[in-house]
């Protein structure tokens, strides 16, 4: 699932390419977006600025209207000149200002909103951590004591309604570089680890963005990129640990049974000395 680097680089981008350019051409091919008649509602309209809520991207009109996506596990956002072939395989919007084409591919959620339409998705969502006026160490700290203390941090971390922007491989990366076990309760965490984590996961966050999307945690120079080559923990199930040499364990956690990955000696259990 892209996570809210990919949501706020995706931002930037699209916002580069459309804000202040009237859409001169639409297209909605996928069938479930009929209802919305959306290159009618669109058409001729003028985006002013995109923003990125946690994983959520919105597109703000002069109209009044947002146009809402999500892109859930597979949906990507791309930007191209506006004489470029397009593949149409999984294409759910096509939005041509006289420069560009911005391309959302296999959505899922995809939303054109009248202006002052409520946004339901967004009410409950977290501080984004990512956010330039947030400080990330507080927000982290003040969220974690407001919830059920008895919550693990593993699977806290990935509930968007306590902070938005961070899943399943930041999750074990912040976790591994600040020693602290996933299952670990949140009531058992110091104000200074939770504010620890909340700097780190946000530092990870903004690299990853500046990156290019690509998640790189683990940095050498000349090493291959990929899933358990540029992370210290994620993927590497069975794999040595980076620092202590133990073997990284996974395993399945939370309701959302999303796979934790974590380095036993650098991690300790709970209750371990």
């Amino acid at each position: 699932m892209p996570e809210g680097h990919i949501s706020h680089r995706n931002a930037r981008r699209l916002e580069a390419a459309l804000a202040g350019r009237e859409i001169v051409r639409v297209e909605a091919p996928e069938p479930r977006l009929a209802p919305q008649r959306i290159p009618e509602r669109m058409a001729g309209d003028r985006v002013e600025r995109v923003e990125a809520l946690g994983k959520h991207h919105l597109l703000r009109l002069a109209s009044g209207r947002v146009l809402h996506s999500h892109l859930s596990l597979s949906g990507a956002w791309r930007v191209l000149p506006a004489g470029a072939p397009l593949r149409r395989g999984g294409l759910w919007l096509a939005l041509w200002t006289r420069e560009h084409v911005a391309l959302q591919l296999r959505g899922p959620l995809l939303r054109l909103l009248e202006p002052g339409e409520p946004l339901p998705w967004l009410a409950a969502l977290g501080p984004d951590l990512l956010a330039a006026d947030l400080d990330p160490a507080e927000a982290m700290a003040r969220r974690l004591a407001a919830i059920d203390p008895s919550r693990t941090i593993g699977e806290a971390l990935l509930d968007q309604r306590v902070v938005a922007g961070i899943g399943n491989i930041y999750k074990s990366e912040s976790l591994f570089l600040c020693g602290l076990h996933p299952w670990r309760t949140v009531g058992s965490l110091s104000e200074g680890e939770a504010r620890k984590l909340g700097a780190l996961a946000a530092r990870l966050l903004a690299d990853g963005v500046r990156d290019g999307g690509r998640i790189l945690t683990f940095r050498r120079p000349g090493a291959a990129r990929g899933p358990g080559r540029s992370t210290w923990v994620y993927g590497r199930r069975g794999l040595p640990c980076r620092r202590c040499g133990a073997p990284v364990r996974s395993r399945r956690q939370g309701d959302a049974n999303r796979i934790t990955y974590w380095c036993p000696g650098c991690q300790p259990e709970p209750g371990a000395r």
